[in-house]
């Protein structure tokens, strides 16, 4: 069996200020921020492109097997690599499916993993006989470092979860290929039994890594 993992990930660091680009103070419309948000616990949580160091941007990941290929285009919100907390507070949104071919999807099939919807909750297993478990995997890295997911294999959601794209548009970009918005609800869990409730989320972010 061939193996392999090919995993790539974009991340604008830092967002360019409003005042470089702004010609009028009292006529100038800032943008949208790219942010994902959610509670635990009652506590909110917000990682916001451009602000306290953080980035989005999309990435791929595939697994290659004898069967075909376990594919995934996903976005994360993650600190600068200079942040000396930057491997802890992170959020990953993962559309991942199985596809029956020896190459992968082409970029205009791709942008269609985050087309508007509603999603069930998937799994990513590099095991053939498993096939990998088609839908939205999210993976949550809180403040020690621990990493939780809501992937399908560690444990399953409740009846509240939810995950919708509510909004996605094509952009013409370098390395990015669409802007998208969305909303969700699930149980995350760290492989020792834990679990945490996501709750009240929501994101506007960088989608479609451009691999041609």
């Amino acid at each position: 069996m061939q193996r392999g993992i090919f995993s790539v990930l974009v991340v604008a660091i830092l967002s360019a200020t409003i005042s470089s680009c702004k010609k009028d103070k009292d006529t100038f419309t800032p943008p949208e921020p790219f942010f994902v948000s959610f509670e635990i616990d009652g506590a909110e949580i917000r990682y916001e492109d451009g602000e306290n160091n953080y980035g989005n941007g999309p990435g791929i990941n595939w697994y290659p097997d004898s069967l075909g290929i376990l594919y995934s285009q996903l976005t994360t919100f993650i600190r600068s690599s200079f942040d000396p907390n930057y491997v802890n507070d992170i959020l990953t949104i993962q559309m991942a499916e199985y596809v029956f071919d020896s190459v992968p999807p082409t970029y205009n099939e791709s942008i269609q993993l985050f087309a508007e919807g509603t999603y069930a909750y998937g799994g990513w297993s590099d095991v053939a006989t498993n096939l990998g478990v088609d839908g939205t995997i999210l993976t949550y890295t809180d403040s020690n470092g621990r990493i939780w997911t809501s992937d399908s294999r560690g444990g399953d959601q409740e009846n509240w979860a939810s995950f919708e794209i509510t909004d996605h548009a094509t952009v013409e970009q370098q390395q990015y290929g669409a802007r998208t918005k969305g909303t969700f609800e699930c149980r995350v869990y760290d492989g020792t039994g834990n679990h945490l409730d996501l709750r009240n989320g929501s994101f506007y972010a960088r989608t479609i890594f451009k691999t041609e």
